[in-house]
Order: structure tokens, then C-alpha cells, then sequence
């Protein structure tokens, strides 16, 4: 199992580290573990809440 700092999710989510900070504060993400005092998110975990995001298909406009 291999875990992922808040560097790592941000970057598996595209988005930024201060938008992880929030998403974890309001319970969105899946629960951390503290490794040496330091959040890690188990790599499978993160992966499973990116397949149960929705989905936005694009619609081409003429």
C-alpha cells in the first residue's frame, strides 16, 4: 500500500495543496492516517474517490 502526502493527492486531484486542506476540513476526502505526525491518504483510497466523482460529459456546441 503506498501513501500519499498532501503534495501527491493535490497533484492525482489536479488541483492545488490549499484545496486539499479544504476538501479535507470539510470531510470530503477520504480519512487520513498520521504517519510521524504527518496526513498520508492511502493511494488506493484516493483513486476509488476519483472513480466515484461525477462525471461531466462535454456537449460540443455549434
Amino acid at each position: 500500500m503506498r501513501l500519499l502526502d498532501i503534495k501527491g493527492v493535490a497533484d492525482k486531484l489536479g488541483v492545488s495543496v490549499r484545496t486539499v486542506e479544504r476538501l479535507k476540513k470539510v470531510g470530503k476526502l477520504p480519512p487520513h492516517r498520521l504517519v510521524l505526525g504527518c496526513h498520508r491518504w492511502p493511494e488506493d483510497e484516493i483513486e476509488a474517490y476519483i472513480r466515484a466523482l461525477p462525471r461531466f460529459d462535454a456537449v460540443e456546441v455549434s
